[in-house]
């Protein structure tokens, strides 16, 4: 598919200012061609009238006719009807004492005089007139492409000095993360629009500061206040656990009374951390090398797949990095492995699998009930079973699109795949 290709405005504007002037130059030439063409016939005309009338007066005077000298006078029969006359012509005729051809216009017409019809072929030399013209209209190229290399080249120079103080503005534009803006440098120009431009900017910022302290205020005095009531709810629930006369009577209503307020608190954790994400405020990149923190995670999870009765099969390459802050890649990884772990079936192993560019998590089990498509979007859930996938994959491809990776899903030979790749530049 054919990709637009964009441009920058001063090179545009010179674009179109070049192709203004190549309308003007050839309008002016054919103008200044035309006036010349005009002129041309113009003399030669008056000259050719002229002619005419002194040959005119000479004939009627009854003199000879062969005794004119320069002109072709031939005597024509007077019965006939001669209509196509005046003609022109332009030949070309060699002067010997310049050694050369010259243009000269030949205009032939009948002259009638005391009674008879003349044929009067009179020339005039047009050489210098046409020269002139010729070299009007040879002239016009070259001096556009003098004008045209000009104007490239005071573009070239504008663009690296005039426009630096807007290139400086738009780097700052580009280097500006959310909760880190407040001390932009002031970039000096005298340029107006540049000016409004920076100011428009500091501004803007501005505004986004305070909207992101109040949001950032909002949400971690919201992330912690809940855990409040939560912890309460919890521990009498627990209370009601461990009494169990209350618990054969209402066992799941207190079970499930239990799980969701640590859904919950969860929750709440969650949304907080996948603010904190997208604010940008986990940064701290570094180099990672993925095998030996894969393993250390495995470590840590063995007693919970004992319980479920699964088990993790590992195929790591040391090769395998990942350019991340180390949280972000923990928050990841336990994400994908506890995906598997909850959705997974026992009917074979999770299997952990890294390449020089992939990260690679498979686990056994059904197909989804929900469409692949919706499957990293927040608390989507079928309609049909009403499943729910919370926050988990959400927080994973969120840190994959902020850090130059990507995330697919894929559902083969009854495993479902998930595949983290580098991108690449």
């Amino acid at each position: 598919m054919f990709k637009f290709k964009s441009f920058r405005l001063l090179t545009k504007t010179s674009f179109f200012y070049l192709l203004f002037i190549l309308a003007t130059f050839f309008i002016s030439g054919r103008y200044l061609i035309n006036k010349a063409d005009n002129y041309i016939n113009e003399e030669t005309e008056h000259f050719f009238r002229y002619r005419e009338e002194h040959v005119r007066g000479y004939l009627n005077k009854g003199r000879d006719p062969a005794k004119l000298k320069y002109i072709g006078i031939t005597l024509l029969d007077s019965t006939k009807n001669y209509t196509d006359y005046p003609r022109y012509a332009d030949t070309l005729i060699y002067i010997e004492e310049l050694d050369e051809q010259q243009i000269h216009r030949k205009k032939s017409v009948i002259v009638e005089a005391n009674g008879k019809s003349y044929l009067l072929e009179m020339l005039i030399n047009i050489d210098d007139f046409t020269k002139l013209k010729l070299d009007v209209a040879s002239r016009i190229v070259p001096a556009f492409i003098i004008l045209a290399l000009v104007i490239v080249l005071f573009t070239t120079f504008l663009s690296g000095f005039l426009f630096q103080p807007f290139y400086r503005i738009l780097s700052h534009i580009d280097r500006y993360k959310v909760g880190k803006g407040m001390n932009i440098p002031k970039v000096k120009t005298s340029s107006k629009e540049f000016q409004k431009l920076q100011f428009l900017f500091r501004n803007m910022v501005n505004r986004i500061e305070e909207d992101y302290r109040n949001l950032k205020e909002y949400t971690e005095n919201m992330a912690h206040e809940i855990q409040t009531p939560l912890t309460i709810i919890r521990n009498k629930t627990e209370r009601l656990i461990a009494d169990e006369e209350l618990m054969k009577k209402n066992a799941n209503a207190v079970k499930m009374i239990y799980e969701e307020t640590n859904h919950l608190s969860k929750l709440g954790n969650a949304l907080n951390l996948l603010t904190k994400i997208e604010n940008g405020e986990y940064n701290n990149t570094e180099v990672i090398k993925t095998k030996d923190l894969i393993l250390k995670h495995i470590d840590a999870i063995e007693e919970l797949l004992q319980l479920k009765s699964m088990s993790i099969e590992t195929d790591l390459t040391d090769e395998h990095q990942v350019i991340l802050d180390p949280f972000l890649f923990d928050i990841l990884l336990k994400n994908l492995i506890r995906n598997a772990i909850r959705y997974g079936s026992n009917h074979g192993p999770i299997k952990i699998t890294t390449t020089q560019n992939q990260l690679i998590v498979s686990n056994y089990g059904d197909t989804l009930s929900v469409s692949p498509e919706k499957i990293f979007e927040r608390f989507y859930s079928s309609n049909s079973t009403g499943q729910s996938l919370g926050l988990g994959l959400s927080l994973v491809k969120r840190i994959c699109d902020l850090n130059h990776l990507s995330i697919e899903y894929d559902y083969n030979d009854g495993q479902h795949y998930f595949i983290i790749s580098t991108k690449k530049e």
